[in-house]
């Protein structure tokens, strides 16, 4: 388990005897999920749709999404395109669709309560019974600190992450998904607490995660998964859908809230661990002779009488 840092953080702290908190980090753990926010893209918007701007873009580029240890921590998003997929660059305007542009949604936010500097994207797949349609987006991030800010050279590895993926669900006739990789460093996951919320199901080197093929609030946690990722300089969301009947053209709509600020801890059950991907046995042969080269390095001399 890991202790959720928001921007509050510091405020709730002021004034509590140090002891205690402490002791608050005792029951947590001395791992802090770095929060991340995606409000601060470079460059504008170039699109637009029902769910607000748009950056018709294939890859994006953050600056301060998130500071650990003194540092500034720049991100960059790139996507990679599934199947009979129209996202970014590869959209046809001239397509029928109600939504408007297909992108990325940069601070995504809404009403009062509701989301706040997410990552929002919007995607057509087209063809029935295709379950090859989607996007994977690839995360990365680097030292944005003092003159590195946007230079996205040197890459930076979190210690923890902590993030929410949501209105993930679907409608009577498409349903969606998602995976993330272990190699990536997930560490755990969660899902919400209703019987119609994601299944997740361990597929060895990742966990997919299923949505009930219904539609639900962005505000529910139904259609919603808590990701921790420890030590990962990157990471990588596969995202996809299945239509089996309605229109040509199947609008898919869902968000990333890096701070987990839209939810509530008691929204999800209890995380699950993540069962680590097996080294392959060269690796283990490796690992073992390395382990036993320290120990006769570490091994105390005896002194020539």
């Amino acid at each position: 388990m890991f202790l959720r840092v928001t921007r509050n953080t510091l405020a709730e702290c002021a004034g509590v005897a140090p002891l205690s908190i402490v002791a608050l980090l005792a029951t947590a753990s001395t791992t802090l999920a770095a929060p991340l926010t995606f409000d601060t893209m470079v460059g504008t918007a170039n699109g637009s749709s029902v769910l607000g701007p748009v950056a018709v873009a294939d890859t994006l580029l953050f600056t301060d999404v998130a500071t650990e240890n003194g540092r500034t921590i720049d991100a960059r998003v790139t996507t990679s395109i599934k199947g009979d997929t129209e996202f970014g660059s590869t959209f046809n305007s001239s397509s029928a669709n109600g939504f408007g542009d297909a992108g990325f949604l940069a601070d995504y936010h809404n009403a009062v309560g509701g989301p706040e500097a997410d990552l929002g994207f919007l995607y057509y797949g087209n063809g029935i019974d295709s379950d090859v349609d989607g996007i994977s987006i690839l995360f990365e991030f680097f030292d944005g600190t003092g003159t590195m800010s946007g230079s996205f050279t040197e890459a930076f590895t979190l210690s923890s992450a902590e993030i929410a993926i949501y209105d993930v669900d679907g409608e009577g006739y498409q349903s969606e998904f998602f995976s993330a990789s272990k190699s990536d460093g997930l560490s755990s996951y969660a899902v919400g607490t209703s019987p119609q919320a994601l299944v997740a199901s361990d597929l060895g080197d990742d966990v997919l995660f299923t949505g009930p093929g219904t539609n639900y609030s962005e505000l529910d946690a139904t259609g919603a998964a808590l990701l921790t990722f420890e030590n990962t300089d990157s990471f990588t969301l596969d995202f996809g859908s299945v239509q089996n009947s309605g229109p040509d053209q199947n609008a898919v709509f869902s968000a990333i809230d890096g701070d987990v600020s839209l939810f509530d801890a008691d929204d999800f059950g209890a995380p699950i661990d993540v069962t680590p991907v097996p080294l392959p046995a060269a690796a283990w042969t490796l690992a073992s002779a390395l382990g036993a080269l320290f120990s006769l390095r570490t091994l105390p001399r005896r002194r020539r009488g």
